[in-house]
């Protein structure tokens, strides 16, 4: 008889759903103990940075966790929005309108591209040859010129435009991967939800500090002028008393300077007090920054144009911003280590382009 196929058996088919199934369990509980490590650094990353006194708290680090979770999910949220990575090299710099915008020429692309934290990175890992993968920041400039347009068949001079250039152009971060690389933003982004935070209480203690001082030299000027002693010698020079309304408006100074004082102390009499305050402070981290995209289109000469324009190219820029303040731009990169000037061919061209 021909041979015939053989079915699997249901115990070999039920081994492999059982081991596909074992393999999902290890990898779920590997991603939930990698998160939990994660959000257990953050809290210990914020009293670090607040108060370490917080630690003497029974239950601080229970407490921190829900916000410590809104952070990391919040920051993550940010890496994964921010776009690319986009090729940076001399023919990326000829061909892609947002490079060519990001650089004034060749030469400055490869110094940023050799950057501090570009450096650092080789010096750890010198041994690596591949592509780079970096964050990217630039701040966006607008500036306003006369130059030259063609209007049907003829030119037209001191035309009003607007060109885009970038300053503090800068690779903060880089690894050899994506995925590296958005591990390693984690840290940074979230010590920046907390030193916004450390600010505005550190801003809340210095008022105290100062109400504190105002209130004692008016206790102190309220004193001298109830004295007897001073009383009396007002009287011996014939000054008389102190007239009732300023004595009113002293008073009055003192209970509103106490009013204010007490309610600036509100959040921050005790350690108790101040995790509280902290948690609150970083309750909503969507606040304390978003991003935000940009659309622009720009003709060869980086003069921001109408989308209609003929030969312009549209660009898309996603720029960081905080309440009431603008930030850079973030752009995720790749380039060559060959673009990477080693520290002293560095040296030498900036020396070249200041003319030394």
């Amino acid at each position: 008889m021909p041979n015939r196929p053989q079915a699997s058996s249901p115990s070999g088919s039920l081994g492999l759903w059982w081991r596909a199934l074992n393999s999902r369990r290890k990898v779920r509980g590997a991603q939930r103990r990698l998160h939990q490590s994660a959000v257990q650094l953050a809290c210990e990353r914020i009293v670090s940075q607040t108060n370490p006194a917080l630690r003497g708290l029974p239950g601080y680090r229970r407490r921190l966790l829900p916000v410590a979770e809104g952070i990391l999910a919040h920051g993550e949220a940010l890496l994964r929005a921010i776009p690319g990575p986009i090729d940076l090299d001399p023919a990326a710099w000829a061909a892609d309108p947002l490079v060519n915008a990001l650089f004034a020429d060749t030469r400055r692309l490869r110094q940023v591209v050799s950057g501090r934290a570009v450096q650092r990175w080789l010096r750890a890992n010198p041994s690596h040859r591949g592509d780079l993968y970096g964050l990217l920041l630039a701040m966006p400039q607008e500036r306003a010129q006369l130059g030259m347009e063609l209007v049907g068949d003829h030119v037209q001079r001191d035309v009003k435009q607007t060109t885009l250039s970038f300053a503090e152009t800068e690779i903060a971060a880089v690894a050899d991967g994506m995925d590296s690389l958005r591990a390693a933003l984690v840290q940074p982004l979230t010590d920046l939800f907390v030193s916004i935070a450390r600010d505005r209480l550190a801003d809340r203690e210095e008022r105290i500090q100062t109400l504190q001082e105002a209130l004692a030299m008016l206790r102190a000027k309220q004193r001298a002028l109830l004295s007897p002693r001073v009383g009396n010698a007002r009287f011996a020079l014939g000054g008389g008393s102190l007239p009732a309304g300023d004595q009113h408006r002293l008073e009055a100074d003192i209970e509103e300077t106490e009013r204010d004082l007490a309610d600036a102390r509100r959040g921050l009499a005790n350690i108790q007090d101040y995790l509280v305050s902290i948690i609150g402070e970083l309750d909503h981290p969507e606040r304390e920054l978003q991003l935000e995209a940009m659309d622009l289109w720009l003709d060869r000469m980086n003069v921001i144009r109408d989308r209609h324009t003929e030969g312009a190219r549209e660009i898309r820029l996603v720029r960081a911003r905080r309440p009431h303040r603008p930030g850079r731009v973030a752009q995720y990169v790749r380039f060559p280590r060959s673009l990477v000037q080693d520290i002293d061919e560095r040296l030498a061209d900036i020396q070249r382009q200041l003319g030394g």
